[in-house]
Parts: structure tokens; C-alpha cells; sequence
């Protein structure tokens, strides 16, 4: 047997609540992930990024090479932090813009403001 839930009456319906302002800084932050997200999608990003992995692989490679018997330690130890902080520079540059687009989507989800597809991703 179903039970009857009482409805409300319409007196008791609360009035749903306006959304709320965005403050400076969350307008701020969705214009910047609008802005990268679009920048990625650019034929000129994907031609900077591969020059980057290009350079990245090359100080990989320079990192990766045998100590020369020729060359005194000193100069070793600083060709391969030299490498080591070219390859980390190189890292942060191409994954600032995957970093910026995930708080983006952080953002939109909590905001409510992000599409079905962007919550699912």
C-alpha cells in the first residue's frame, strides 16, 4: 500500500534562491581558463608545444650522456643541473596550461556553471 506524502502548500514552497554574485577573483579565474582553453586550441600552441618536447628531449638526451673522462667533475655536476633545470623549466612551461584548465573545471563544477561534458570528463 502507498503511503501519501502530504504536499506542501504553496506557502510553505521556498522560493529558489538567485545565484549568488562572482566575486572579482572567480570572474578573474573563469576569463583566464576561457583564455587558455582556447589558446590550446590554437594551431600556433600545438607548434610551441612540440618545439618544447623537441628542446625538453634534447636536454634529456644531454642529461642522459656518459660522464666524459676528459672534463674535470665540477664541469660535469654543472652540465647536468644545467640539463636538470632546463628539463623542469621545460615541464612547467607545457603543463601550466593543463593545470590551469583542471582548476578551471574545479571552479565551474563548484560554481554550477560547468556543461554535462565537462563535469563527466
Amino acid at each position: 500500500m502507498r503511503s501519501k506524502v502530504p504536499r506542501p502548500r504553496p506557502e510553505q514552497v521556498a522560493e529558489p534562491t538567485p545565484p549568488r554574485e562572482l566575486s572579482s577573483e572567480e570572474k578573474a579565474e573563469l576569463r583566464t581558463g576561457t583564455a587558455i582553453k582556447n589558446m590550446v586550441a590554437t594551431d600556433g600552441w600545438k607548434v610551441y608545444a612540440k618545439i618544447l618536447e623537441m628542446h625538453l628531449q634534447g636536454k634529456r638526451n644531454e642529461w642522459e650522456q656518459p660522464a666524459e673522462v676528459a672534463v674535470d667533475g665540477i664541469s660535469q655536476v654543472l652540465r647536468s643541473e644545467s640539463a636538470k633545470g632546463a628539463i623542469m623549466g621545460l615541464r612547467l612551461a607545457l603543463g601550466i596550461p593543463g593545470s590551469i584548465l583542471e582548476s578551471d573545471k574545479i571552479l565551474r563544477k563548484k560554481l554550477g556553471l560547468a556543461s554535462s561534458g565537462e563535469v563527466d570528463e
